[in-house]
């Protein structure tokens, strides 16, 4: 017999038993719905976030910013220099805290000075913390000015007991009292 002829009878062969052995799994279908075991939890339902409403809300929300409104609606004031104490008004009793028509509570803060020197400003405010008061400062660019605050106290009852402390252990006369105003 021929080598050429040995080797497409072996062929054959192989290809009849491959067939014999593979057929009958694909044509029985019974192994498709096998499932493996897993411990992994059931996957939970994702939201639905890609609505039309919010991608016409996304876009208008960029035109803003585009067109410069946004930055005009989220720009934050600068609070004012005070000279003097702010009035007790009839919505803030002193003696207890209470919230504005907007929710906020009203809070009051001690303006003790402003500085054109940072590092003047920074060690009035490191001096008050190690005395154990709760200072901070503000600074504001377009006047080059460093403010130094000690506060925010709910009551202004707190607030006036706190400045008179401060008189006495600082000997500064010019020590008012503000609104608080949180930045945003």
């Amino acid at each position: 017999m021929e080598l050429h002829l040995k080797k497409r009878i072996l062929g054959a062969v192989v290809t009849v038993t491959a067939m014999l052995i593979v057929l009958p799994i694909i044509l029985d279908g019974s192994r498709t719905h096998e499932l493996l075991e897993t411990t992994a939890p059931v996957r939970p339902e994702a939201p639905q976030w890609s609505t039309p409403e919010y991608e016409r809300q996304v876009r208008e929300e960029i035109e803003e910013v585009v067109a410069g409104e946004a930055t005009a609606a989220i720009a934050i004031p600068e609070p004012e220099v005070v000279t003097r104490d702010e009035p007790v008004s009839q919505e803030a009793p002193a003696d207890r805290g209470v919230l504005d028509e907007s929710g906020v509570p009203y809070a009051w803060t001690l303006q003790l000075g402003a500085f054109s020197q940072r590092e003047n400003a920074h060690r009035l405010r490191d001096r008050l913390r190690a005395k154990g008061y709760k200072a901070y400062v503000q600074e504001f660019p377009s006047q080059g000015i460093v403010r130094v605050y000690v506060g925010p106290e709910l009551r202004r009852d707190d607030a006036e007991q706190l400045r008179e402390r401060l008189r006495s252990e600082l000997k500064q006369q010019d020590i008012y009292i503000r609104r608080y105003a949180a930045e945003s």
